[in-house]
């Protein structure tokens, strides 16, 4: 079962004061004096945001309710090589030789054997400048994704001629490097003998080093294989314990997050499919089929609501069947027979009953009857669609007031918007840069429409290089969902500092924002060139071509610590007086639209807890902030990204506490910042209020491990009614939620005497008190 997310803060239970006080320990007494007639500035309400895109899989495979991975069979075969699972790039074999593309990152992993001793040995030549490639050994939970797996990696790095000896974790741990050759593009023949945490590397038979992983967490078993990283590569004689193991071509080809299923034909067939590169054709006899576990065969999880779908068929054969069952085939939980498939694609529809649960299910098509059947764009998904419902209950719960879609994928050349409109099913994939083979069954409508259903205001990011007019029938599709905002590119120039290419940006942002103002004249833009304050002659040239025709300068700051936060206060006020230097009128701003870092922990929710403390006291400059990454799918990271708010998996959602940040500050928000005065600088704080000038809300940040109470002074405000708070700390600053204790860092309500006298700030936290008064008549004039 899904673990439950109470909504904040109704079901909140509220902490007695004295039992909080009492859990304290000694007290670090600090007076924080508030005068509510000083206000200082406005504060801005779409400063509550979060980053979106489809890293790590948090839209393919998690929001998009589309159950499926896979669904149009784009990926390459994973049964291209006799006994391997080929991950990440496409495997071929010719005459003996394995050659592994040299677009991505390749590995494949031998699944017969697994081996906790032994001698792998195989030659093997780096095709590409950039290629590293070679063994991974002691192999465990491999996926799709450059470091998505366990295991020792021994390989040739052809730019330098070195050995390169490194541990993934589900990320890179490099150990050592050792220089070796002087001809790296010939075959060079690579040997480890292994034992538990000791291993010993060979090239060309001349020992070339040993290493023991001294480390708490050796890898002593597992799979062995082969893989390159950053450019093509070939190998071949492989021999595992002196016993030769033959690259070979398989007799069974299927897509590869699809399995075969029964004794018949698998080809993953480029002949004539209905969307993309490829279909599936399956032959054989009644029960021969494919089936798809979701996101890198995480598992469907079912919880006897109904499921339905569709898929598109042709073929030979008279009947086909969709099926639920479990991961191992052996328990059916609903099944649908599909009758009239013909020699022509046709989309056939299905509902499914689910008798009973199962968080790691399979969804299978197939034949019913003797003969040929082509399989293509399968789709299965709960009434919903097209957005998950546990994982839509969380946004909202969030209380975001801004939602931005964009980042890095937004870079892939082929991100072009004329693939993102019509119907969602028969839009045609692309080469994305996060996932080789993305689908666009959600895309920039399809966000738009969520981020209006969660009840914030959206913006997403085009590619510079885009066509206007397709852009424009973009907009035309999503027109009545009222949009305010348009980033034109993301991050351009990110690894340039040339003239020439942020010159080539302006003229592409012209180009498309002349094409789209003339139509949208009411859109406010965000531009993306890379902000470079230790360029500044540069900056200016940008500046001064888009002053009057950009409302905002996106900036992304990396924000992991509490202490890198701090500092990006004086690089935003530099930004503010180069600005207003280059033009003292100037109505363009700043918009953060992705807070970054590679942790969702305690020190990152500190983290933002003090952007927003950053962000009211800028009086309106920074008018948005949105940290990233608002998703991640449990165990599936795998590109080094860690940062997301909203953690999942097939059956359960839970989250972390940058989301609990975030959803207090955004409850508690109110638009006007008043002055503050700290007895002494342990802590960072903001005070805001209403318009009327009753509530009043102080935002407390201890990035302290200590414990400490402030007393308050409050100067103007009438007669105190109450007092509460609510707190988000824990006693380390790693400290995250898991799924086995996913509400262990939550929001603690408390209530407190109107005194204001020894209110409890908790160490490693983020504290909201709330003050209620009397009106006293105050306007936003004061």
């Amino acid at each position: 079962m899904p673990h439950r997310l109470f909504p904040y803060p109704r079901a909140l239970s509220f902490v007695c004061l004295f039992a909080a006080l009492t859990s304290l320990g000694p007290a670090h007494a600090q007076t924080l004096s508030i005068d509510v007639d000083d206000v200082r500035g406005v504060v801005p309400s779409l400063i509550y945001g979060a980053g979106m895109e489809d890293v790590n899989h948090e839209i393919y495979g998690g929001l998009y309710d589309q159950r499926l991975f896979g669904e149009g069979f784009e990926e390459p075969s994973s049964a291209e090589v006799r006994d391997f699972v080929c991950y990440d790039g496409l495997c071929t074999v010719a005459k003996g030789v394995l050659t592994m593309d040299g677009n991505v990152t390749s590995k494949a992993v031998y699944e017969p054997l697994t081996l906790g001793k032994g001698c792998i040995e195989v030659e093997v030549r780096p095709d590409d400048e950039r290629a590293i490639a070679g063994f991974v050994f002691d192999v465990q939970e491999a996926g799709e994704g450059a470091d998505n797996f366990r295991g020792y990696e021994v390989s040739i790095k052809n730019e330098t001629g070195c050995v390169v000896l490194g541990k993934h974790d589900h990320d890179w741990q490099p150990v050592r490097e050792e220089p070796a050759l002087s001809a790296t593009h010939e075959w060079n023949r690579l040997r480890v003998d292994f034992d538990g945490r000791t291993m010993t590397i060979y090239l060309n038979g001349k020992q070339l080093l040993t290493h023991s992983d001294r480390s708490e967490t050796p890898l002593l078993t597992g799979r062995v294989g082969v893989r390159t990283y950053g450019g093509g590569a070939s190998f071949r004689r492989l021999r595992i314990n002196g016993n030769r193991v033959r690259f070979a071509a398989s007799g069974m080809s299927v897509s590869r997050m699809w399995d075969a299923v029964g004794e018949g034909t698998f080809v993953h067939d480029s002949v004539a499919p209905l969307t993309g590169h490829y279909s599936q054709r399956l032959t054989g006899a009644a029960g021969t089929a494919v089936a798809n576990r979701g996101l890198n065969r995480w598992g469907i999880g079912l919880s006897g609501r109904p499921m339905r779908g569709s898929v598109y068929l042709r073929g030979t054969c008279k009947r086909a069947f969709v099926a639920l069952q479990s991961a191992d085939g052996k328990v059916e939980y609903g099944r649908q027979e599909i009758t009239g498939i013909s020699r022509e694609w046709q989309r056939f529809a299905f509902e499914m009953d689910v008798a009973g649960s199962d968080s790691t299910a399979r969804f299978v098509v197939g034949l019913a009857d003797k003969g040929s059947m082509w399989v293509d764009q399968a789709l299965l998904c709960t009434d919903d669609y097209p957005f998950r419902s546990d994982l839509t209950e969380a946004f909202k719960q969030e209380r975001l007031t801004f939602l931005r879609y964009g980042g890095t994928m937004v870079n892939a050349p082929d991100y072009m918007t004329r693939h993102m409109v019509g119907n969602r099913e028969l839009r045609r994939p692309y080469t994305g840069h996060w996932y080789k083979y993305s689908t666009n069954g959600f895309a920039i409508p399809e966000f738009v429409e969520f981020a209006r259903l969660i009840g914030a205001e959206p913006t997403f990011a085009i590619n510079i290089e885009d066509n206007p007019d397709d852009v424009l029938a973009l907009l035309k599709e999503i027109e009545p969902y009222g949009l305010q905002f348009i980033e034109i590119g993301n991050e351009e120039n990110l690894t340039s500092t040339s003239r020439a290419d942020y010159q080539h940006y302006v003229d592409r942002y012209l180009l498309l924002y002349d094409a789209i103002h003339a139509r949208y004249p009411h859109l406010q833009f965000i531009n993306a060139a890379w902000w470079r304050p230790d360029h500044p002659e540069m900056m200016e040239m940008v500046f001064r071509q888009l002053d009057g025709k950009c409302d905002y300068w996106d900036y992304h700051p990396w924000t992991e610590t509490f202490a890198q936060a701090k500092a990006i206060e004086e690089e935003l006020r530099t930004m503010q007086q180069m600005f207003m230097k280059w033009n003292p009128v100037t109505g363009m701003r700043c918009a953060i639209l992705e807070e970054n870092g590679n942790t969702h922990d305690m020190a990152r929710a500190l983290a933002h807890a003090e952007m927003l403390n950053i962000v009211r006291r800028m009086n309106g400059f920074v008018a948005m902030d949105s940290p990233a990454n608002a998703l991640q799918p449990y165990l599936q990271n795998d590109n080094g990204w860690d940062q997301g708010q909203i953690f999942f998996s097939p059956a359960s959602v839970w989250c972390q506490p940058p989301y609990y940040v975030q959803q207090v500050a955004a409850t508690h928000h109110q638009p006007l910042l008043v002055g503050t005065s700290l007895s002494n600088s342990l802590l960072d704080v903001t005070a805001t209020r209403n318009t009327a000038g009753d509530t009043l809300v102080v935002h407390v940040v201890n990035a302290n491990p200590e414990d400490c109470r402030i007393d308050l002074e409050v100067h103007n405000f009438g007669t105190m009614e109450s007092i509460m708070s609510w707190s988000v700390s824990a006693s380390a600053l790693n400290d995250s939620n898991t799924p086995v204790q996913p509400r262990k860092i939550v929001p603690v309500a408390g209530r407190h005497a109107t005194d204001g006298k020894a209110l409890p700030v908790r160490g490693y936290g983020y504290t909201v008190f709330v003050l209620a008064a009397k009106p006293n008549g105050m306007t936003m004039e004061q």
